[in-house]
């Protein structure tokens, strides 16, 4: 999961919200609050050299259901969510239906608890223990709850106004892969517009994540392979005051990689991932 989207983010307005007026985003979601949220996440593949150049435009989609239940706060501080992975689907080349329909179904009812700070930043992140999942799967969780949350600004704002992130890639999944050279991606966002209709407001960020350049250092079975990273993602989300929840937004982008393992006698690999990410407010009770 990558820079998708932040699946648990709420807004307070804690300032009017008037013309020129400026807004306090906060994450004061009320306890007890249940969000179904439907996510969706659509790649296309495409290697231009190396090895694998023959393979043609490889396409992946992932669907997923989870729910986030607002416990309360926090014993150490901040406010507790459990997250709940309801279901989930992927259609993959080359990999037999059946066979990914059995591994994901060992995923449904994963169950994670997160602590949120009251500027959305994650405290921590727990799954809990003895669950049936694959190996591996509870870091691969926890590295994209992470790089799906952004955290909001100390200070108020208003229409135009943006503040910056710094996000680690999630990278966790793949073994011996080591960006501290790289360091982290870089998410700029921007409140587009205020909205109030009725008793409902509205707020509408635009987001823009870049990608860091520098090299990543990669270890297959004991040789040195570098991998290089360019292009950015970008969307945006609404998010409803009154649902105190996000409802939706959109994600998509362009990045290229560039892979060398000279060591390995391996030719330059050049690909390239055109990505697109939605999520969706299903309900909320």
């Amino acid at each position: 999961m990558r820079r998708c989207f932040p699946a648990v983010l709420v807004v307070l307005l804690a300032v009017g919200c008037g013309s020129g007026k400026k807004v306090a985003l906060r994450y004061h979601p009320p306890a007890g609050a249940v969000y179904h949220y439907a996510l969706e996440q659509n790649t296309k593949i495409t290697i231009h050299s190396g090895p694998l150049a023959g393979m043609g435009q490889q396409q992946m989609t992932m669907r997923m259901h989870f729910t986030q239940t607002v416990k309360g706060p926090a014993a150490g501080g901040g406010t507790e969510v459990q997250v709940v992975f309801d279901s989930t689907t992927m259609e993959m080349p080359g990999m037999p239906s059946d066979a990914i329909a059995a591994q994901l179904a060992r995923m449904r009812g994963l169950r994670s608890t997160v602590v949120f700070d009251d500027r959305a930043q994650i405290l921590h992140t727990d799954f809990e223990a003895g669950q049936n999942a694959p190996p591996g799967v509870a870091n691969q969780m926890a590295a994209g709850i992470k790089a799906m949350t952004f955290g909001f600004p100390e200070r108020p704002v208003g229409r135009g106004d943006s503040w910056t992130m710094t996000t680690e890639l999630p990278l966790g999944q793949i073994p011996g892969a080591n960006a501290s050279q790289a360091g982290p991606a870089r998410t700029t966002l921007t409140v587009r517009e205020i909205r109030m209709m009725g008793s409902d407001t509205s707020v509408i960020i635009d987001i823009k994540t870049a990608f860091p350049t520098g090299p990543i250092q990669l270890t297959f079975a004991g040789q040195q392979a570098t991998l290089k990273l360019a292009g950015q993602l970008a969307g945006d989300q609404e998010f409803s005051i009154s649902r105190g929840a996000v409802v939706g937004g959109v994600m998509k982008g362009l990045m290229t990689m560039n892979i060398s393992a000279p060591v390995m006698g391996m030719a330059a690999m050049d690909m390239a991932t055109d990505t697109q990410n939605s999520i969706r407010l299903v309900d909320a009770k």
